[in-house]
């Protein structure tokens, strides 16, 4: 499924508000590192362990690109209209940040889940999803998107998902209802 280039927008803009805690249409660096504490303390990943630094270190890094390439760094922060607008005029700037945003909630999904196994269920990857900020009640919606025939999905392999989320070719519930 290949989608235009609005619906590839609105995709990278859901996924920005899910970092938007208080609902107030900005996105700050502060928002994006809470989500990486909301993963460490959800998960119970040992704070010091080199796993809770990955989940930290991976949305530091996205957090200092989304100020830096699509906001206010003087503010430290991101307006939802903003990144829209700059996400439309520029799909190569979309690509690039669709890869970075994928490996940081890949590596989430992978470090919060390391302690099951090898294969994880659809609803456990829901789980690192909600408590990245989707909404609760989306749970059997986004395992939904998850979930194939039912067989478990590699860990290592979950960046495909992402990945295909972002490119448009992935299904566009993996992060809840649009």
């Amino acid at each position: 499924m290949v989608t235009a280039q609005g619906d590839l927008v609105a995709r990278y803009a859901r996924r920005l508000r899910l970092f938007d805690a208080n609902a107030d249409g900005i996105v700050r660096r502060r928002d994006v590192l809470a989500a990486a504490e909301r993963l460490v303390h959800r998960f119970r990943l040992d704070p010091g362990a080199i796993g809770a630094e990955r989940v930290r270190s991976a949305y530091e890094v996205l957090s200092l690109v989304l100020v830096a390439d699509f906001g206010d760094p003087a503010r430290d922060e991101v307006t939802g209209t903003g990144f829209a607008t700059a996400l439309a005029a520029d799909p190569r700037r979309t690509a690039e940040l669709g890869r970075r945003i994928a490996h940081a909630d890949a590596l989430a999904v992978r470090e919060c889940l390391r302690g099951i196994g090898t294969q994880v269920k659809a609803e456990q990857v829901a789980e690192v999803v909600i408590a990245l900020g989707a909404h609760p009640g989306d749970l059997p919606v986004i395992q939904q998107a998850l979930e194939h025939d039912g067989t478990p999905l590699p860990l290592d392999a979950t960046e495909r998902l992402f990945t295909a989320y972002f490119t448009g070719s992935g299904d566009p519930r993996l992060y809840g209802r649009l």
